[in-house]
C-alpha cells in the first residue's frame, strides 16, 4: 500500500490539471463517470474487481453538490443460493417495456419500513445474535411473509474489506464543445475502516442496502436482465468518517 503522502500529492496533481474531459459517453448520466475517469487519469485500469483500486486505497468519487447516496460495497446474499434472483422473481414486478422479466428495484433501511412497489414493506434486520444481515418483508399490515434472504457477518466483512483505506474526492462538472469534462476540486483520505463503525450506521438507518435488478435498455443485451449490483449504500458522504478511525483532507 502507497503512503498517504503519495496519495495526497497525486490527487493535488490531478486537481491541478483543471477540466479533464470525461472517459465515458452520457457521462452526465452516468455517476460512474467521474470515478472512471479519475481513475484513469490516476492509471489505473477500470476493473470491478473486490481489491481496492489503486495500491491499496479505495477510491469513491462524486459530483460536487450531489445527494446521492455514496456506494461502499456490493455482496451477493449468502442464502437463498442465487439470491438476487430469488428477490427478483419471488418480490419483484414485471417491467413496463419488457413484461416478461421481472425487475426489483429499492431501498432498503434498518430503522424504518420501506413500502415497495405499493404492496409490500421491508425492512433490514441485524441479527447480532447470529451474526446476520437479514431483509424481513412483510404485507402493508407488517405481517411477515418472507425473511429467507441473509448475507453473514462473515461475508459482508470480506466484501467491505476493500475499503480498509479510501480516498473520496469531488468534482465539478462543465460541458466544453459539447462534451462534459471534470475538475476535481475536494478529497479526503480515510484510513481504518472499521466493520463495526459500518454495522452501526446501518442500524441507524445511516447506510442502506440497495437492490438494483433491472433490464438493458440497449447494446447487445437489450432486453435482458441486468443485475447492476445490489450493495450497502452511505446515504450522505458526510459520514464517511463515522466508519473508519482517522482521516485527512488531501
Amino acid at each position: 500500500m502507497v503512503d498517504v503522502n503519495r496519495v495526497k500529492s497525486e490527487f493535488q496533481r490531478i486537481k491541478n490539471l483543471g477540466f479533464i474531459e470525461s472517459d465515458k459517453p452520457f457521462a452526465e448520466k452516468n455517476d460512474g463517470a467521474i470515478g472512471n475517469t479519475f481513475e484513469t487519469i490516476l492509471g489505473v485500469q477500470e476493473n470491478n474487481l473486490k481489491d481496492a483500486d489503486f495500491e491499496g486505497w479505495e477510491c469513491k468519487s462524486q459530483r460536487q453538490h450531489t445527494k446521492s447516496a455514496a456506494s461502499l460495497f456490493t455482496c451477493k446474499p449468502d442464502f437463498p443460493e442465487k439470491g438476487d434472483e430469488y428477490m427478483r422473481e419471488n418480490w419483484g414486478i414485471s417491467d413496463e417495456e419488457y413484461p416478461h422479466i421481472k425487475v426489483f428495484r429499492t431501498s432498503i433501511y434498518a430503522h424504518r419500513w420501506s413500502v415497495v412497489y405499493g404492496k409490500y414493506k421491508m425492512k433490514i434486520q441485524i441479527d447480532d445474535a447470529e451474526h446476520k444481515l437479514k431483509i424481513l418483508l412483510c404485507d402493508l399490515n407488517e405481517k411477515p411473509i418472507d425473511s429467507s434472504v441473509y448475507w453473514t457477518f462473515d461475508s459482508l466483512r470480506t466484501a467491505s474489506s476493500k475499503l480498509k483505506n479510501t480516498f473520496v474526492v469531488k468534482a465539478e462538472e462543465e460541458k466544453i464543445d459539447g462534451r462534459t469534462h471534470f475538475k476535481y476540486i475536494e478529497g479526503k483520505a480515510f484510513m481504518g475502516f472499521n466493520f463495526e463503525k459500518c454495522i452501526k450506521l446501518i442500524k441507524e438507518g445511516k447506510a442502506r442496502y440497495d437492490n438494483r435488478l433491472g433490464v438493458y435498455r440497449s447494446g447487445t443485451n437489450i432486453g435482458k436482465k441486468h443485475n447492476h449490483g445490489g450493495g450497502i449504500r452511505l446515504v450522505k458522504s458526510s459520514d464517511f468518517k463515522e466508519m473508519f478511525d482517522a482521516y485527512i483532507d488531501l
